[in-house]
């Protein structure tokens, strides 16, 4: 069984190289608020919002800035868990519908240790694709740390049948990488307040998304 499992380690590690040398073959714009690319820059902490659709490219893109990063307790994503683990991430496990409340628990002690940066995926690992759920603003909010949202595009690229769309970026494809502003919600931020910030962090995620598939004229999903 050991032997098994060193087979399988070894062979996602060849896996993982190839994936990073091909998306090293993509040109990559990178742009957004000047004070979350100064935060991301410094390596600073921050907590990573993105879109499911933009998952591969981000992990990638991500994949020097140690963080803690929630990944879905589903069998799906035990393949991103071992990934995030091999470019030297923390992978948390849980979801919206499984073991959510768990996950935020522990990424907030994580972060409250101060070594750390989060990754999270904002509308979750099973959607509604583009809506904000609580756990980044409540992560935020328990934390002190600012949400920096991401906006990603990439052209030509392959767009999955899948809820959320996934991209995946052709060798040699364009990217835009946008940063938004930075998010800062208050600790006393509940109900109705919660509510105004996981709105905002929707909004700003939309417009960064927007801002990079026009930077190289990707029309997005059709």
């Amino acid at each position: 069984m050991k032997s098994e499992d060193n087979n399988k380690s070894t062979g996602l590690k060849i896996l993982l190289k190839m994936v990073e040398l091909y998306l090293a073959t993509c040109p990559l714009v990178l742009t957004g608020n000047p004070s979350s690319q100064q935060m991301l820059q410094e390596k600073r902490q921050v907590i990573a919002a993105l879109w499911h659709s933009a998952l591969i490219y981000t992990l990638y893109h991500f994949r020097n800035n140690p963080a803690a990063v929630m990944v879905s307790a589903s069998a799906d994503g035990e393949w991103v868990a071992r990934v995030l683990s091999l470019w030297g991430q923390i992978p948390v496990r849980g979801s919206r519908l499984k073991g959510g409340l768990n996950a935020i628990k522990d990424m907030t002690r994580l972060l409250n240790e101060g070594f750390l940066s989060a990754g999270i995926v904002a509308d979750g690992a099973t959607g509604p694709a583009c809506i904000a759920q609580k756990g980044p603003v409540i992560l935020a909010r328990n934390t002190g740390i600012p949400i920096v949202p991401t906006g990603f595009a990439a052209k030509p690229a392959f767009y999955f049948h899948s809820w959320d769309r996934m991209v995946l970026p052709w060798p040699f494809s364009r990217i835009a990488m946008v940063y938004g502003p930075p998010i800062l919600v208050p600790h006393e931020a509940k109900g109705k307040e919660l509510e105004k910030f996981r709105h905002l962090l929707e909004k700003e995620l939309n417009k960064a998304t927007i801002k990079a598939r026009r930077i190289i004229k990707s029309k997005g999903p059709r």
